[in-house]
This record gives C-alpha cells, sequence and structure tokens, in this order.
C-alpha cells in the first residue's frame, strides 16, 4: 500500500499511514521502558541494555532533527572527547579519579562501547535540556539578540547537569556492586570519588559546548520533528532513573567491599541511589513531560526583529513582529 501527501510541515510534505521510522523508534522507546522496569526485578541493572538501546534512536532521531551531518559530528565529539578523557584519567586521575575498567576489547584502555554510550546518552540529554530551555536549540546564535547568545551555554551547561545527574545515582552500582570497572582508591559516595562527577559534567559540558557552537555557527536552521522524538527521549531518561525502584526492591542486601578494603552496605547503596534517582532523574524528566503535555516547549520567548513566528498549520511565517507592524504602517 503506497501513502499520498496530504499537507506540509514545517516545508516538507506530511503522508498519511504509519511512518516506518516513527515504528520504529516507538518500539525502541518502549522496549527501553520494559527492560528498565522489568529487568531489575531479576536483581539485576538494567543500565547497559538501556544505554546500548539509545544509541540507534539517538542517530535516528538525531538525524532526522539536524541533519546527517551535524549528527555524525555529535558522534565524533562525544567519542573523541569522552574516550580522551577517559584514557587520561586512568593513566593520570584527572578529571575523573584513578580508576580501570574490568571489561575488553578496549580502545587503549576504554572499552570501545563507553564512547557510543557517551554518545547515546548524550543524545538523550540534550534533549531533555532541550525541553525545559523551550527548544532552545532552534535559537542558538552569536549574533542575535541575548536570549540567543544566553542559549549557546545554557543548553550544554544545562545537558551537562542532566547527564552527570545519571551518573550521580548509578555509578556506585556499576562500580562498587557490579565491577564493571573499579575505583582504585575508593570514594565516599558508596566508594565512588567526588571528583567523578565533576569530571562527568566538565566533559560532558565540553562535547554538548562543541555541538552547540556548531549548531549557532552554522547557516541551516534545525527540523521540525513535532514532540514525539523529544517525548521519547524524556521517556527512556525517565526510565533509567525509575529502574533503580525495581532493582531497590529486588537486590540483594549483603555487604560489598571496595578496592580500599571499605565496606559497604548494599541495601543502604541501593536505596540512596534510588532516592537520588527519584529527585534528580525522575524530577527533571517530569518536568519535561509538564512541558511537552502543556505544549509550551515552543513560544515562550519575547519576539525580536530576528525571531520567525510560525503561523497555521502550513508552516508560514513572518519575519518578526516588527517587520509585519511596519508593513501595517506603511499599507496605511
Amino acid at each position: 500500500m503506497t501513502t499520498t501527501a496530504t499537507g506540509t510541515h514545517g516545508g516538507l510534505p506530511r503522508r498519511s499511514g504509519l511512518d516506518g521510522w516513527r515504528v520504529i523508534t516507538w518500539v525502541m522507546t518502549a522496549a527501553a521502558l520494559a527492560v528498565a522496569l522489568i529487568a531489575p526485578l531479576s536483581g539485576s541493572a538494567p543500565y547497559m541494555f538501556v544505554l546500548l538501546l539509545s544509541i540507534p534512536l539517538a542517530f535516528i532521531c538525531g538525524v532526522r532533527r539536524y541533519g546527517a551531518k551535524a549528527l555524525l559530528l555529535f558522534f565524533a565529539v562525544t567519542f573523541v572527547v569522552s574516550n580522551f578523557f577517559e584514557n587520561l584519567s586512568i593513566s593520570t586521575g584527572f578529571p575523573f579519579g584513578h580508576y580501570h575498567y574490568t571489561g575488553s576489547p578496549k580502545l587503549i584502555d576504554v572499552p570501545i562501547f563507553i564512547g557510543p554510550i557517551y554518545f547515546g546518552l548524550g543524545y538523550l540529554c540534550w534533549q531533555v535540556a532541550n525541553v525545559l530551555l523551550d527548544e532552545a536549540d532552534t535559537r542558538l546564535s552569536w549574533r542575535a539578540g541575548t536570549g540567543h547568545r544566553v542559549n549557546v551555554v545554557a543548553l550544554p551547561m544545562t545537558a551537562a547537569a542532566i547527564m552527570t545527574m545519571f551518573d550521580l545515582g548509578s555509578d556506585s552500582i556499576a562500580s562498587t556492586v557490579n565491577h564493571l570497572w573499579i575505583w582504585e582508591r575508593g570514594g565516599g559516595v558508596f566508594g565512588v570519588p567526588y571528583t567523578n562527577y565533576l569530571g562527568w559534567w566538565l566533559v560532558t559540558y565540553l562535547f554538548f559546548q562543541i555541538f552547540a557552537l556548531y549548531l549557532a555557527r552554522r547557516q541551516a536552521p534545525v527540523r521540525s520533528t513535532g514532540l514525539e522524538p523529544s517525548l521519547q527521549s524524556v521517556l527512556v531518561y525517565a526510565g533509567l532513573g525509575l529502574s533503580t525502584i525495581p532493582y531497590f526492591a529486588a537486590a540483594s542486601g549483603e555487604d560489598i567491599t571496595d578496592a580500599t578494603g571499605t565496606v559497604w552496605n548494599a541495601h543502604a547503596l541501593n536505596e540512596t541511589m534510588m532516592t537520588i534517582n527519584l529527585f534528580t532523574v525522575v524530577f527533571v524528566a517530569f518536568l519535561a513531560l509538564v512541558k511537552l503535555a502543556r505544549h509550551d516547549t515552543t513560544g515562550n520567548t519575547i519576539p525580536t526583529r530576528d525571531t520567525a513566528l510560525p503561523f497555521g498549520s502550513g508552516g508560514a511565517t513572518v519575519t518578526s513582529v516588527g517587520s509585519a507592524i511596519n508593513r501595517a504602517n506603511t499599507s496605511v
């Protein structure tokens, strides 16, 4: 059965029937949520599967919103920056702290899958931040008004904080409990040093900032993809936080000894991670869902001479309120 164009949206044909990519992304979103909420009941953390699933989801949604060139640049930047600083920290302790990975195969000292996970999770967090900041990615420019220039810095800073929230509520489980990596000198957050979280914010901010600068410099506008891709990113991010609830309910409560010989109570560790997630990852996702439900992710900025305002479903625009008023005055 063929589909026919029934209208336009953002200058692109709108087709009837189901969009194949739309179905695929919703299947991946549903699978991520199902694994995040069900797998922990067996006593195993679901992070790895969900994070690996975020990689193709980010590629599909990212190409549709930013184009293949921009999305490939984001992948390259996240991969290179994350691997550089991960290897640097393993060798020197900066910026995360002293640790080593137990998995293989590796790119120098870092498992190959770590870079793509930074990309997938990074895209989710970028989109959550984008929803909270009223689609700031559509208003990134050094040449426009002050709000556009603020967005160039505010969006990557917020995305980095949102990504660090995830690590704050999961690193102790991944390292101290599951030993995916080992903190050689331990730390106060159930075997994880505070420098890890400072390092996470710094490193993720750097690659988000590079991407924001690229988007601000290029001439092509961000494509309108509707609310669904943003909703999918928010739901998967929320699933990562919600997974700690069934994990806390089902996980073992035995004591755990970290690399320094410090003994931690697993029940207390899981309880703390769940509490952190509820009031960071889950709450931030809730705020993003509220904004999406209210359809107030766009149109909240004061129009300026550089602001394009959409009117109607056909994608017609006027360049600014000021220019519209000037035309009206001229005609009179």
